[in-house]
């Protein structure tokens, strides 16, 4: 008991730091499991939590340099830490809609081509098909490669001056924003896949025109080999418009996610 109390008397000055440390790190963790590339369940968890704990480390000295809430109790203390992982989860999520675009055109591609069958491998946290697969990793690729994880970083930054440590999230706000961003992702989904939605819709037409006039013919033989290689043709020529496009937009997210 001695040593309790003794250990009380000296850390109990710190206390508010001591908690405000943790809040910084509840948004740093939260915001790290949720944002592309660096949340990817490619990387262990541990890795993950290292990335938090040094983003932490970058964040302390202006993040306390500014004012505190007050958090001399263990309630008020959880208070804001729920918060900040509200924040945190806002800021991922906003981020991470731009690779659910890629896993969208993925899978009506497949689906146009029809190849939707087969899975890609366990790397996403839904079953995708291998396409879908594929262009979630081109995507993570191509934002590694232009270093997106430091303008994430950036990002993190920012918010403090938005939402500062400690403040009351306005959760219309955020309904509103997330909402407009998902009615975004399936209008960018369908306007990058257009050309392979087009491209199902002639097929099928044709298909039934033949099948009209040679009913005999087990058309379904003839056209889904020429409608696979057809696709693929197009998706070779396409993929680097479409992932342009989507880097495009991606940017525009990144650079509206305070945009409210």
């Amino acid at each position: 008991m001695d040593f309790l109390n003794s250990l009380t008397a000296v850390i109990g000055p710190y206390t508010g730091s001591i908690f405000a440390i943790l809040a910084i790190f509840t948004r740093m963790s939260t915001f790290i499991f949720i944002v592309p590339t660096l949340g990817e369940r490619t990387l262990s968890t541990r890795s993950r939590l290292v990335a938090a704990l040094m983003l932490t480390w970058l964040m302390l000295p202006g993040v306390l340099a500014g004012p505190l809430p007050q958090m001399t109790t263990l309630g008020a203390a959880m208070a804001v830490f729920g918060k900040e992982a509200i924040f945190g989860a806002f800021l991922g999520l906003s981020l991470r809609l731009a690779i659910f675009i890629l896993q969208i055109v993925g899978n009506i591609v497949s689906q146009s081509m029809s190849i939707s069958q087969p899975l890609g491998e366990g790397i996403a946290t839904e079953p995708n098909t291998t396409l879908s697969t594929a262009f979630m990793l081109a995507g993570v690729t191509l934002l590694v490669t232009l270093d997106f994880h430091i303008e994430a970083f950036g990002i993190l930054q920012q918010s403090y001056n938005v939402f500062p440590l400690g403040t009351s999230p306005n959760f219309d706000q955020f309904a509103y924003d997330l909402t407009q961003k998902v009615v975004g992702v399936f209008r960018i989904s369908l306007s990058l896949a257009f050309p392979f939605v087009l491209l199902n819709f002639i097929y099928n037409l044709l298909l039934g025109f033949v099948n009209r006039a040679m009913p005999q013919l087990l058309v379904s033989f003839v056209g889904m080999p020429a409608m696979i290689g057809i696709g693929l043709i197009l998706l070779s020529l396409s993929i680097g418009a479409i992932l342009t496009l989507w880097l495009g937009h991606m940017r525009d997210y990144s650079n509206a996610i305070f945009g409210f």
